[in-house]
């Protein structure tokens, strides 16, 4: 000081804030991501070829809609040639079963002929079975969201046809360090950010809180269900912050106000007003015990 050559004294500038009594959350932050049960690819049951093609990409279908139709021809001669072997059977069985109620014809050859009728019945529901596979239809209402195959291709049970989705109800799903277990129950309350739009938050609770822990990763599961959804796609990110502290009434201070000694106690000072008039201060060391601390906040 007595080699400073400068006119004005430097004065340290300091800043202070209120002790506040409020309520105080604490929040973890997970990163989750967006899943839905009704989100599919739809293969074909049976091999041939492609005819036609009912749907657009983005169109929406109801549950049973037909969306692809695979050629059919085969199946459809072999269908005719059953029915007219079936009406024979049918004919042949019926005349057999009028002798044998006449006293005429033989037991055996009654049997053959019931048998015969079975037989050809049974071939005749395995052949529509296996026509109606060739119809490929939605097995639950939602959007076409792509279409893999064209017409004249040749559809295969290995090769996807179709993705089917409905967003209407989904969930964002995320893992948590099993540190947490104690803190978070169903009915938590969470905030659910989406930084892909703009940041865009929701407040909900957890809905399902899962039963094992990963022996790898040490965490377990929670579910977050949001029903309606309009807006919200599939394996979105999404950022969840859950409170696993909620504290009523407490003290709160600014956590860039808290310093610490070498000994690794915690205190702040404290400002008590000497002379209000020129705004002087008198300054006191207090040691205190952090509870939690969240962004600019600690609780004291």
């Amino acid at each position: 000081a007595l080699l400073d050559t400068t006119s004005e004294s430097i004065i340290l500038l300091v800043t202070s804030s209120e002790v506040l009594v409020k309520d105080f959350q604490h929040k973890i932050e997970l990163q989750g991501a967006v899943e839905t049960d009704q989100n599919i690819l739809i293969n074909s049951e049976s091999a041939g070829i492609i005819r036609n093609i009912h749907v657009k990409e983005g169109q929406k279908v109801t549950k049973g809609q037909t969306l692809i139709t695979i050629d059919a021809e085969i199946i459809q001669n072999s269908i005719n040639e059953i029915n007219t072997a079936l009406e024979m059977a049918d004919y042949m069985y019926n005349k057999q079963l009028a002798l044998h109620e006449q006293g005429l014809g033989t037991e055996i050859e009654l049997k053959q002929a019931k048998n015969q009728k079975k037989s050809l019945e049974s071939k005749l529901k395995t052949l529509q079975s296996q026509k109606g596979k060739t119809i490929v239809s939605a097995p639950f209402s939602g959007s076409i969201d792509q279409i893999f195959t064209q017409i004249g291709e040749m559809a295969s049970p290995q090769a996807p046809l179709i993705r089917l989705v409905n967003n209407k109800n989904i969930r964002i799903t995320a893992n948590v360090s099993e540190n947490h277990l104690g803190n978070i129950n169903i009915g938590t309350g969470v905030d659910v950010v989406f930084p892909s739009l703009n940041d865009t938050t929701i407040q909900t609770k957890v809905s399902y809180l899962g039963r094992y822990i990963d022996p790898v990763n040490r965490t377990f599961r929670i579910h977050v269900e949001l029903n309606n959804n309009t807006v919200f796609l599939p394996n979105q990110i999404a950022k969840i912050r859950l409170i696993d502290l909620d504290l009523d009434s407490v003290l709160v201070v600014n956590s860039q106000s808290i310093l610490q000694d070498t000994d690794n106690n915690n205190y702040v000072y404290k400002m008590l007003p000497t002379n209000k008039e020129v705004d002087e201060y008198k300054i006191e060391k207090v040691y205190i015990k952090i509870v939690k601390s969240y962004k600019d906040e600690s609780a004291i």
